[in-house]
């Protein structure tokens, strides 16, 4: 009986393992009459892929057009390269066709030394501000230590650890604040115009 059963679930797991499509999920509005969208009500099935594992950051969903975003404040707390998001952003919008300034690699090549914030602006697309989470002024010649300190796969930290975490990400905000308020009156104010 035990045996048995331990063997009929080692191979209805290996089952599903063999024919199970990454991100695959049943539909729940599948055959729905209340949904308007057909695109949604026709497939049995959906396939999902999580932002944090294709960009690790949620910008596919902050660049729908109907959005209209005028601003984006990108923390990158990834452990490695600082500009890994950005450039995979950059790349995927310009396969999708999707509007986003364009990220010089010069600017964004010393990913040892990163500075606490970097601006890409361009025309029709939205100003992208982008912080790495260690930089050279919230952690001076200890940026290799604090990465270590702090992988990104690491799923608990101790308290001290924590409000340490916490003061470099504030620093990152607070010594960037004029920048940040000058980027939404520039913003602010030539929407105004368009009016």
């Amino acid at each position: 009986g035990f045996l048995s059963s331990e063997c009929k679930l080692a191979w209805k797991t290996m089952t599903c393992i063999c024919h199970w499509t990454w991100g695959s999920t049943n539909n729940f509005v599948y055959k729905c009459r209340d949904v308007q969208s057909t695109s949604l009500t026709n497939e049995e099935f959906i396939y999902l892929i999580d932002a944090g594992i294709a960009i690790n950051s949620a910008y596919p969903l902050v660049l729908r057009p109907e959005r209209k975003v005028k601003l984006i404040l990108s923390f990158d707390f990834s452990a490695g390269d600082p500009f890994e998001t950005i450039k995979k952003t950059a790349k995927y919008c310009e396969t999708n066709h999707i509007p986003f300034p364009k990220i010089d690699p010069e600017e964004i090549k010393d990913i040892d030394n990163p500075s606490d914030c970097y601006i890409f602006r361009g025309k029709d697309v939205p100003t992208v501000m982008h912080f790495p989470l260690f930089n050279t002024i919230n952690c001076p010649d200890e940026i290799e230590k604090f990465r270590q300190t702090f992988p990104t796969f690491t799923t608990s930290y101790p308290e001290e650890d924590v409000k340490q975490l916490l003061q470099k990400a504030k620093m990152n905000v607070s010594h960037n604040k004029t920048k940040i308020l000058k980027e939404i009156q520039q913003i602010v104010s030539c929407s105004t115009k368009e009016f």
